[in-house]
């Protein structure tokens, strides 16, 4: 789903892009396909959808621009600044696994229990306002080495990078297969983390409403550089659910922006008037979300905050408040070190890709994802509020996890994915600061989840404890 904006009247629109087209007599039974999937290039294919116009006219598809190269698999991120994160997957093939199909036997399947091949290891980011052919953008955005196929994920955290974990398009564990179990989490830094001052703002509620009284949220001049009039008119106020994801499907994933209007004080101070949500519930579910305050592109840390009133049934809803004014001042500005401009998905700027530590997120890709990262969540939003408020630099993989190197991140870094950790292997799970949350690989009773694989060949499946 798009953003939800005061621009859009908060109507919500779909986007679909990618996955793979097989006819009817392709797809097979339950047991394999009855074409090798591997070699059927994805599709690049975008279209939206408005499911119900505001105008009263009937929902129909509507042409968006390609993706950059093909891409089954891909999962989409909401990010801060409004636009969207495409990640994972592959060029060929699709989603499941088999030892055997139609025409080929199980011991001449080229990528092992794999239906799908050739990874796509660079993102791209999809800017929803761009003008039409030129919504998407590969510019300055480093690649991974790192097969991510089925059964990965990703997910937002709170500083604004997007972690990302999983992958095993084989029945059980293996690791020594051509796309293999996968115990490996990566951070992606997005191109605003080129900056070199994030936003801090104050003064912002611990719980939100549907309608009702505007609030507050005071940007002191240190949270940006420039005329205090442009920064004002660029800034935007977000609330995001990440969701939970697996499968390539994030479910509960929502972005909304929240109106304002501003108040600019001579010394650089910026108030924003800012809306409460809509009072309409089904917009944005209640429950916990991250509230962003973006200026001209760059987000700050997020600050969570409760929609609702926090408790199950009917949620209260009020009216629509009117916001005061904006207020402009003949000369002020913001204090903050000059930033690489970062506001446009082109941006040259460089994102980076960072190992966290091998076996750390095992099974990342199954629903409970959210529980998994949630100390890590805490911990980074922690150490990134700590770092803006003190005007040090955002952080660089180094050579382990909690070891950053402390250098700028300016848009001339090269971008790349950096390994922390270069093999596969559980064992590394011995030596994770979190090991006491995540089960090591081989500590689980089971073999088998319990979710339905339709290529799964359940002739060779066991729920047998091991």
């Amino acid at each position: 789903m798009l953003p939800l904006t005061p621009a859009n009247n908060y109507t919500p629109t779909i986007l679909f892009c990618g996955g793979q087209y097989l006819e009817d007599s392709q797809w097979g039974n339950y047991s394999y396909p009855f074409v090798p999937t591997w070699l059927i290039p994805a599709s690049s294919d975008c279209h939206r959808i408005t499911p119900e116009p505001t105008d009263g006219s009937s929902p129909d598809y509507v042409q968006d621009d390609n993706l950059p190269i093909g891409r089954t698999m891909g999962q989409f991120i909401a990010l801060p600044d409004g636009t969207f994160l495409i990640l994972n997957g592959a060029q060929n093939g699709t989603a499941g696994y088999a030892k055997s199909i139609l025409a080929v036997p199980e011991d001449q399947m080229p990528y092992g229990e794999s239906l799908a091949s050739d990874p796509v290891g660079q993102p791209a980011i999809y800017n929803p306002n761009a003008p039409t052919g030129s919504r998407w953008s590969t510019s300055g955005l480093g690649t991974s080495n790192i097969a991510r196929m089925y059964h990965s994920s990703a997910l937002l955290l709170p500083d604004g990078s997007v972690m990302v974990g999983g992958s095993n398009p084989n029945i059980d564990v293996n690791t020594s297969t051509v796309f293999p179990t996968t115990y490996t989490a990566e951070y992606f830094y997005p191109p605003y983390f080129s900056a070199k001052t994030r936003p801090v703002p104050q003064n912002i509620p611990t719980t939100l409403s549907y309608g009702g009284n505007y609030f507050d949220i005071v940007i002191p001049p240190t949270s940006y550089s420039g005329a205090a009039n442009d920064a004002a008119d660029n800034t935007t106020v977000w609330l995001i659910r990440p969701g939970f994801t697996t499968h390539a499907m994030n479910m509960g994933q929502r972005i909304l922006q929240l109106n304002n209007t501003y108040t600019v004080e001579s010394n650089g101070t910026i108030t924003l008037h800012t809306s409460q949500l809509p009072p309409n519930p089904n917009l944005f579910q209640p429950g916990p979300a991250m509230l962003f305050v973006t200026i001209q592109g760059i987000p700050s840390n997020a600050t969570f905050v409760t929609v609702g009133n926090g408790q199950f049934g009917t949620q209260p809803t009020g009216a629509v408040s009117v916001l005061p004014a904006s207020v402009r001042v003949n000369s002020a500005s913001g204090s903050a070190p000059s930033s690489s401009p970062s506001n446009s998905s082109s941006s040259g700027s460089s994102s980076h890709m960072g190992i966290i530590i091998g076996a750390v997120v095992a099974g990342i890709a199954a629903v409970g994802v959210l529980g998994a990262v949630f100390g890590i969540c805490l911990a980074r939003k922690r150490r990134s509020a700590a770092m803006a408020e003190s005007g040090t630099t955002y952080p660089t993989p180094g050579a382990g996890f909690g070891g950053f190197a402390g250098r700028e991140m300016r848009s001339s870094d090269s971008s790349a994915f950096m390994p922390l950790q270069q093999n596969n292997q559980s064992e590394a799970a011995l030596h994770s600061p979190y090991r006491d949350q995540f089960e090591p690989r081989g500590s689980s009773p089971f073999v088998h989840s319990g979710e339905f694989e339709p290529y799964g060949d359940y002739h060779h499946r066991s729920s047998t404890p091991r």
